[in-house]
């Protein structure tokens, strides 16, 4: 276990835009805030699971304990990768879990996002990449991974009513490029509660792909493979 975390256990700062990994679908989509012309803000969800490809800031994972609560913000306790994990606060829902900064691909948003999750079936494929990352890293001195979704493996847990299919990210470092120079860490090892649209529930209103609304998102098939992604990519594809 890379991450030093057991998946089968049940500080303010700048609010950085995000990334989630839906374990429940295999799917992935970030969050736009958007302003209506009425002055009001929202959220827009766009699914961006099949062009996903980001330059993900591997040497500043943090891991801890996290809640999400439907209809209320994020809450995290968390420390540097490496460290002693945080105790685990009071109260019920809290789940380890992890944090990592990254910058998207052109293809699929080109800003700066963060992706945390304490779902065991993300941590189990996120845990994966990060051996491939620390295998790969002394052979690319200076540089940070470029990785894509190849696949989302289906996981059953349980049996009759209680058996569940969640899907696991099969993630693959297809480069190696530079810190992109607005790729900056933002710490929440102190404790830190961001500002995330309600968690989504069984019965919430599925991603879109910008303003108008699409059918609930299909999981990816086993084994296949996202659209070809270069072996390695042009530091400008992520300037």
């Amino acid at each position: 276990m890379a991450l030093g975390m057991n998946f089968n256990s049940g500080g303010d700062g700048d609010i950085v835009p995000y990334v989630k990994y839906d374990s429940r679908a295999g799917r992935i989509s970030r969050d736009d805030r958007t302003q209506s012309p009425d002055g009001n803000y929202g959220n827009d969800i766009v699914d961006i699971t099949s062009s996903f490809k980001a330059v993900i800031d591997m040497e500043n994972i943090e891991i801890g304990f996290f809640l999400f609560t439907t209809g209320a913000a994020l809450q995290m306790q968390v420390v540097p990768i490496g460290q002693v994990m945080p105790q685990k606060p009071a109260g019920e829902g809290w789940k380890q879990g992890a944090r990592v900064m990254m910058k998207l691909h052109k293809s699929c948003g080109g800003d700066v996002r963060e992706m945390s999750g304490n779902a065991a079936s993300f941590l189990r494929g996120f845990d994966e990449l990060h051996t491939a990352y620390e295998a790969g890293k002394a052979a690319n001195p200076g540089k940070l991974p470029i990785v894509v979704l190849k696949s989302a493996q289906p996981v059953t847990t349980g049996q009759g009513a209680r058996k569940s299919t969640n899907y696991q990210p099969v993630f693959e470092i297809t480069g190696w490029a530079p810190r992109p120079v607005d790729l900056v860490f933002v710490s929440k090892a102190a404790g830190h509660k961001t500002e995330l649209p309600p968690a989504v529930g069984i019965n919430a209103a599925p991603p879109s792909t910008g303003s108008t609304q699409v059918s609930a998102p299909t999981p990816l098939p086993v084994n296949t493979l996202v659209p070809q992604q270069a072996a390695m990519a042009d530091a400008n594809d992520f300037g």
